[in-house]
This record gives C-alpha cells, structure tokens and sequence, in this order.
C-alpha cells in the first residue's frame, strides 16, 4: 500500500512540473456544453465578408506577379496561456506580459502570400468575465492580437477546434464579433465556427490577386451541430465535428460545389504529438476531400506537430504544420527533433493562359519557439528539420492511391523547397526558384539513424476518437493504440502532457 501511494504522489508531482502541451478534448462529447448565462444580443456576425479584393502586404512592398498565387499556411495560433487574463497591450503566459511586437517580429516575415493562413485555436474577446466550461486547459485572445496580426498580412484563419468552445455559446459569438471587426484590419475570413449550421459549414470567399479562394474548416469538440433551432428561437453557436460522418460529408460537399479558383479545407483531427496519420484518417483527408472532392489543399492540425506533405491527384494534403505562435503551450524543444519544430508551407500557383491555377512550387519554413517568439529556423537545424519531413514523406508514397510524399530539397537558409515538373519553365516566381531546383539526396547515415530513433519506426496512430482502424493496417506496420484502462476518459492532463 505503501509503495502505492509514494508511486502516486511522484507521478502527481512529475504532472505538476510539467509544462502542457496543450487541452485534450474528446471530439465525442456530445453537444457543445453552454457554460454562460444566455445573451440578449442576437446580432448574427457573418462567417466571413463575402468576397475580398486584398492587395496585402505583398502588393505594396514588391512588384506584383500576376502568373502567381501565393498561399501561405501556418499552424495553431493564439495569444495567452491556459485560463490567464486578456489584455490589450499584449499575451500572458504564466503570468508574465508579451507585447504583440515582440511575439510576432521573428513570424512576421512569412506572411508574404496573397493568401496568408493560420488555425486560430483560441476565443476572441476583450472580456475576463466569460466563464469557461469545465476543461482542463481554456484559451483567449484579446481582439488585438488579431487586429495586430492581420495588419502583418494574416488574412485568413480557421476558426473550428476544440478550443473554439472552451467558453461555450457565449464565447463562440464573442469570437466572431471581433473576427468581423477584424476585416477592418485586414482579415478577410474567418471559415469554421457559425451562428446555425448552415453558416458553420459555409466556405468563406476571398478573392486576391484575381483568384476566388474558397475555404472551409471543420473540426473536434463537441458533437457536432443540429439542423434546426437552439435555445428557443435562437439559433446556437458551434461547429461541424470531423468525427461525425456526415458532418465531414456535408463540409467536403459544400466546399467542393462552392465556385472558385483553388479550395482550401482546414481540418481539427488526430491525436498530439503523433506524426503520422490514421488510416482511418488518411482516407478521409487523401481519399474522400482532396481525391474525390477535388479540394486543392487540405490542412491538418490539432497535433502540435508537424507532418508529411502529400501530393495526390495534383492535389495537397498537409497532414499537420504544428504550432505557429501560441504562449499557451509548452517549449516543444524537449520532444526531440522530430517533433520540436513548428511549419510554415509556402504554395506557388502559377496561372496559365485559361486562367487555372496548377501549384509550382512549394516551400516549407520550419519554425523554432512556437510558444513564446516564433521565428524560422536557420542554416543546418532548419536543414535537419526539412530532413525529417523528407523521412516522413518516404512514408506516404502510396502507388495504388497515385500519392508521393513531397521531398523538399534543402536551402541554405533553412528552409526547403520542392519543384513539380516543368516548373522551372513557369515565368516569374516560380521559373526562377526552380531554374537549378533538383530532388533532395538521401541523408547521411548517422542523420538518417538520428532521425529515425526520434521519429520511431513506421508507425500509425490509432485517433483517439477511434478514426484509425487498427484492424485494416498492414502486417507491416505497427498500430499505436493501447487498451485504456477505466481512469483514462477523465486524464486529459496526462494524455496532454505526454500524448497519450
């Protein structure tokens, strides 16, 4: 009995010293739990403004190339730690004040696409008197950090996540009301989170540089949206859930009938910290919304860390870019190289004479200090990163689906780069980052050796909401799922502290 209790009291006290990564909230929990007293106010704020001609930062600092179309896409954003106060002079994180600027310099750089993308896994609101629903970790963000950034050139962000609900009906509409005052800062959509379900699922419509861009975001937490009224005559505030059947249906339906020239769909799934997709997963994201539906890229998060790219059908899956900027989680330095790295990925369209879009080339900006000040990596530790999403990628080629995981070569800068075929033929951008472009070389041994020990061998994870079937995967590879004992459902601190 003894040794019992002392095996309890370390573990209490490792838990404790422990940094979180982040909340883990099970996307099968049933209705969004309204944690505020209703509001009065029924002002339906739109989920995006319906169509916005943006020059961006781009247009007023170099010529514009009007044969390309950037997309720039970030992972999970938000400003302040878990529970802290908002302010609009800067973020908390425990306790101590972040000033925008300082957060931002190192990132600031990135944003210099016509599309410039994050997933905003935060509420908006200048309130600290909102009550939080009963979750281990709640994040919010004051309006001005948006306002801040969107001035830098962020122009679009997916709203639907396991944190879009951390502060229940009440919160949902404080996040869109300053995600609509936003536009006047420059942000233009804000896909994912609605008043009823027919304006969460409602792809936003951005046009820049001459594109129509058609985005939609769907995501975990909560059990998904019912197609009549809440509250009385009120309709409530949520989001699509992506382990719902035909919720994710609907979504991909939607944004594949939508009119436009590139689609973009955001996707909240998985498991943290895992590397490495379902297969339960992949046919969603691969099989049904970027091969079926046609969508030209899907963007993955949730995990915190980044994974491979995918080229399928001329078509992009990202399976996960990691964190962008966000006080609220932890260093992620300690996890190793295969997971202490955020990811920034640069799309280049080029436009043919018909006036389509076909990508050119990519490029991928691995990111250190994603908790405090986020900045690119430089010089050999971006190279090495870009190497472990080259390990990674070996394992999404898939002859029989027609995907290649995408290898990117890597640049003296840190970054990568990865060329598609006659892109160095392409005029302007593309032709002149491609010109010498050539297929990466395999890594030297003792990287390759350091590489897999951190990445582990080819392994799939199980999701947690049970999206992986462990019974179709090959003989080959091994399934990480575990048999969860009965005090699992209720250990979301332990599964966010060790990715459980």
């Amino acid at each position: 009995m003894r040794t019992k209790w002392l095996l309890l009291f370390g573990v209490a006290l490792m838990v404790r010293s422990v940094s979180p990564v982040v909340a883990s909230e099970r996307g099968s929990v049933g209705l969004i739990a309204v944690a505020n007293a209703p509001v009065t106010d029924t002002h339906e704020p739109s989920v995006n403004s319906s169509i916005v001609e943006r020059p961006g930062k781009q247009a007023s600092q170099t010529s514009r190339d009007r044969d390309v179309v950037v997309v720039v896409l970030g992972g999970d954003l938000g400003f302040g730690g878990s529970n802290q106060p908002v302010d609009p002079t800067g973020a908390f994180r425990h306790g101590r004040k972040e000033a925008w600027q300082d957060l931002t310099d190192g990132i600031a750089p990135v944003f210099d696409g016509d599309i410039n993308f994050a997933n905003l896994e935060t509420v908006v609101t200048d309130s600290n008197e909102l009550r939080a629903n009963p979750k281990s970790f709640n994040f919010k963000s004051h309006p001005a950090a948006i306002n801040h950034l969107a001035r830098l050139g962020l122009n679009v962000v997916s709203t639907a996540n396991n944190h879009a609900i951390d502060y229940g009906d009440a919160g949902i509409r404080e996040t869109l009301r300053h995600l609509e005052a936003a536009a006047a800062h420059g942000l233009a959509a804000w896909p994912g989170i609605g008043i009823g379900r027919e304006q969460a699922s409602r792809p936003a419509d951005v046009t820049v540089n001459g594109a129509r861009v058609r985005i939609s975001a769907i995501g975990i937490g909560g059990g998904g949206m019912p197609e009549g009224e809440a509250n009385g005559s009120r309709q409530g505030a949520g989001m699509l859930n992506y382990n719902r059947a035909e919720d994710f249906s609907e979504t991909v339906t939607r944004l594949a009938d939508a009119e436009g020239d590139l689609r973009i769909l955001s996707v909240h799934y998985g498991a943290e910290l895992q590397v490495r997709a379902s297969y339960g997963d992949i046919a969603k994201l691969r099989d049904q919304a970027a091969k079926a539906g046609g969508i030209d890229i899907v963007v993955g998060h949730h995990a915190h860390v980044a994974a491979g790219v995918q080229r399928v059908d001329g078509k992009l899956v990202l399976y996960g870019l990691g964190n962008l900027l966000h006080p609220g989680m932890q260093d992620m330095a300690q996890l190793g190289i295969c997971r202490d790295y955020g990811l920034a990925i640069r799309v280049l369209f080029s436009r043919d004479a018909a006036g389509k879009l076909t990508p050119g080339a990519i490029e991928a900006v691995p990111l250190t200090q994603m908790h405090a000040r986020s900045t690119p990596l430089k010089g050999d530790a971006g190279r090495l990163r870009i190497e472990v999403m080259n390990h990674l990628a070996a394992e999404l080629d898939d002859v029989k689906a027609g995907a290649t995981g995408i290898r990117f070569a890597s640049q003296a800068d840190g970054t990568g780069l990865y060329c598609l075929p006659d892109a160095a033929q392409a005029p302007g951008r593309i032709g002149a980052a491609c010109k010498s472009w050539e297929p990466p070389a395999a890594p030297l041994a003792d990287v390759a050796r350091r590489i897999s020990a951190s990445c582990g061998n080819a392994l799939v994870a199980r999701g947690r909401s049970g999206s992986g079937d462990a019974s179709k995967a090959p003989p080959d590879r091994t399934d990480l799922s575990r048999p969860k004992s009965k005090g699992d459902a209720d250990n979301t601190l332990l599964n966010s502290v060790f990715g459980l």
